[in-house]
């Protein structure tokens, strides 16, 4: 199963074996729909391979987005010493919050209140031997971009049913909740120490703060109580003021 989905970004990697300073190398993208277009590649320093006397280098693409769905193919091209070319393959599936709500926030926006969990895991999102936050989530990630699109998929399905309707003026706050609670779900279902529950719980109060305030705010615009749930008007009832004499006692 891909692990790859419409808007992950990535960055491709070769190594060659043996390469010297006479060693090139381009990369061109193949999208499903569409034409191939060129991507620029950096060298990484010449090494020796342990235990021999070649020599090997890494090239590493700049960002490669997945636009669209389907099979996706990377042709790398190599002249010089090593020469020869190499196709990677990649499957992109459909993003899981394709056709959800317009305010759902964007995996960038929930990696804002827990970017810790995007640093890459991927040797090819190293660069210059230093790993790299990449400030959202990906295939290079833990979780990955499609566990987070899952994630915030189920958050703002939740926020929906908590404020039914929701007003149109209050889009960006239910995504600020949203992009919490789902923030809050990635820290507490990927443990990294043991300071996640804790992180975890401080962004769970944050949200529920929040999400009280739209609440109210939606009910006080919808003319609604909470959940949205329409508040039937109690029947208002009118009394003749009581007859004052029969609180004397010579009435009795």
């Amino acid at each position: 199963m891909s692990d790859v989905a419409v808007g992950d970004i990535e960055r491709a990697f070769l190594e060659v074996t043996p390469a010297d300073l006479t060693t090139a190398v381009t990369l061109t993208a193949r999208p499903p729909a569409g034409l191939p277009f060129a991507v620029t590649v950096t060298a990484g320093p010449l090494e020796t391979v342990p235990g021999g006397s070649d020599q090997r280098r890494r090239w590493t693409s700049d960002p490669i987005t997945y636009s669209a769905p389907g099979r996706w193919v990377l042709h790398w091209e190599i002249t010089g010493i090593g020469e020869g070319a190499e196709d990677a393959e990649t499957y992109v599936v459909p993003s899981p919050v394709a056709g959800g709500p317009t305010w759902l926030p964007g995996r960038s926006r929930v990696a804002n209140y827990v970017t810790h969990r995007t640093l890459a895991r991927n040797p090819a999102a190293i660069v210059n031997s230093q790993a790299q936050y990449v400030l959202t989530f990906d295939s290079t990630t833990t979780p990955t971009g499609i566990q987070a699109d899952a994630i915030i998929a189920d958050m703002g399905s939740w926020v929906a049913m908590r404020v039914a309707p929701l007003p149109a003026a209050m889009h960006d706050v239910a995504r600020t909740v949203t992009a919490l609670a789902a923030a809050a779900a990635i820290e507490r279902q990927f443990k990294a120490d043991e300071d996640s529950l804790q992180r975890a719980n401080d962004m769970e109060r944050r949200m529920e703060a929040l999400l009280a305030d739209l609440v109210d705010a939606a009910n006080t615009s919808n003319g609604t109580d909470d959940y949205g749930v329409d508040v039937a008007h109690l029947p208002v009832y009118s009394f003749p003021p009581a007859d004052c004499r029969w609180d004397s006692p010579s009435y009795w």
